[in-house]
């Protein structure tokens, strides 16, 4: 069994909320079977229309949108929503490897290059990595001063 394939059987079992999908279940299949969809483009363009106040507009039922001029003025992608995830991930501290796991990442350079160093994230760090160290000191000459 691959590494995606264990992970993907991994993480179907850790999302309560499809498990009545069963083991199959694709992430983006079917909603109420599970089952493979080819494309979701077209759910993906109603929604981008509709999150951004238009009416999608359809030359026949089972066709894409026909709005294809304002879908072009909408700079959101859906890999955006993926990076997007990955980086609040790893800002709340979940590690670069279970990151990669997550992602389905041969590689961590891969991971990493998804990883947005946001200046807020850094600046947290950095005042967690002071305070730890703050702390040792502390410690160190409360022991010091207990010896002596």
């Amino acid at each position: 069994m691959s590494s995606r394939s264990r992970l993907a059987a991994a993480s179907r079992g850790s999302y309560a909320g499809v498990r009545f999908l069963g083991p199959d279940a694709y992430v983006f299949g079917e909603a109420t079977t599970g089952a493979h969809v080819a494309s979701f483009k077209s759910a993906w363009e109603t929604l981008l229309l509709l999150a951004n106040g238009i009416t999608p507009m359809r030359a026949g039922s089972g066709k894409r949108v026909s709005n294809r001029p304002a879908l072009a003025k909408i700079d959101l992608h859906w890999h955006d929503l993926r990076h997007e995830a990955l980086s609040r991930l790893a800002d709340d501290g979940v590690p670069v490897h279970e990151l990669q796991l997550l992602a389905g990442h041969s590689s961590i350079t891969t991971t990493q290059r998804y990883m947005n160093a946001r200046a807020s994230s850094l600046a947290e760090s950095m005042r967690q990595a002071r305070e730890r160290r703050v702390n040792r000191v502390e410690h160190a000459d409360e022991a010091t001063a207990q010896i002596g």
